[in-house]
């Protein structure tokens, strides 16, 4: 009877892992699913396609065929107007669990991606561009946790842009350090 105690919680761990997987948006699921196979993402997926019955294959083709519903950004800046070389700074997908802090409010949410420049930040809620927000996270390659200040650059209904302002040498080279590691 003990034995079978550890192995239910194990079960019960995988069951709540799978249960918030499946609450991520699709997108998020995709680069969590990039991140766990790698590079045979195209492999993975079709191997999942052969094994589908019948009926779920032709549920899927009729999803694909469907056209996307996607909502433009509610409103941007342009980057010329917060720093016309940000895109030109090298991007590294990832999925950092970030706390936030905007007009007095804090949540919590994930950094899908970072540059040197700034993150992108996953919300379904709206917030507004221009705004101040000061973020607070830990890289896996750096030990101390980072806090910065940073603008709303962009807003959509998949998250937000943030254009980091006075970025401090030790944070600067430690997210220079994390994005030059996946090269």
């Amino acid at each position: 009877m003990l034995n079978s105690e550890p192995q239910a919680g194990k079960y019960a761990v995988i069951a709540r892992l799978l249960g918030l997987i499946h609450n991520l948006p699709k997108d998020q699921q995709v680069l969590l699913l990039k991140q766990l196979v790698g590079e045979r993402v195209t492999k993975h997926l079709f191997k999942l396609i052969v094994e589908m019955s019948e009926d779920q294959q032709l549920l899927l083709l009729d999803q694909l065929s469907s056209p996307l519903e996607t909502e433009p950004p509610e409103r941007t800046l342009s980057l010329e107007e917060t720093e016309p070389s940000m895109r030109e700074n090298p991007r590294r997908p990832c999925l950092i669990n970030a706390d936030c802090r905007i007009q007095g409010n804090n949540f919590r949410s994930y950094i899908l991606d970072i540059s040197i420049g700034g993150v992108f930040i996953e919300t379904k809620e709206r917030v507004p561009v221009g705004e101040t927000i000061l973020l607070n996270f830990t890289l896996p390659t750096f030990s101390h946790p980072v806090a910065l200040p940073g603008k709303i650059a962009w807003s959509g209904p998949q998250g937000f842009g943030v254009k980091f302002e006075g970025l401090p040498p030790p944070a600067g080279r430690a997210i220079k350090d994390y994005i030059d590691q996946e090269r």
